[in-house]
C-alpha cells in the first residue's frame, strides 16, 4: 500500500511533508542551483538512505552536480522508461530490504 504525493515547488514539500515514511523522492524542478542543494540536505537529513532522484534537462550540468554531491541519482529529460524502470526498482528493492529486518527484529524479541 503506498501513496503519490506531488508538489509543485521544493518549497511546498518543506511546509506541507509527508507524515510517514517515504520510500523515493523524485525532484523534477526549475529552481535554482541553490534552492535544489539546500532541498537535497533537507530531504537527507529528514529521510536518511531513502534515494533521491533528480530529473533535469540535458546540457545543466550545475543540476547535475548538485544532485551528485548529494547524493541523489540524476537523469535527464526526457527520462527513458529502463530509467524509471530502474529507479522504481532500487526503491522497491531498498522497502523490501526494510520490512524484511522489520520482520527479523519482531522475531527476535518474541519470547
Amino acid at each position: 500500500m503506498g501513496c503519490l504525493v506531488t508538489y509543485l515547488k521544493a518549497e511546498d514539500l518543506a511546509l506541507n511533508a509527508p507524515a510517514g515514511p517515504v520510500a523515493l523522492v523524485i525532484l523534477a524542478t526549475d529552481d535554482s542551483t541553490a534552492v535544489l542543494r539546500r532541498t537535497l540536505v533537507w530531504l537527507r537529513n529528514r529521510w536518511p538512505g531513502c534515494p533521491i532522484s533528480v530529473v533535469g534537462n540535458t546540457g545543466c550540468g550545475d543540476y547535475e552536480m548538485a544532485a551528485r554531491e548529494n547524493g541523489a541519482m540524476y537523469v535527464t529529460r526526457p527520462v527513458r522508461d529502463a530509467e524509471w524502470s530502474a529507479i522504481l526498482s532500487h526503491a522497491f528493492c531498498r522497502i523490501r530490504k526494510l520490512l524484511a529486518g522489520a520482520g527479523e527484529q519482531n522475531e527476535a524479541t518474541k519470547p
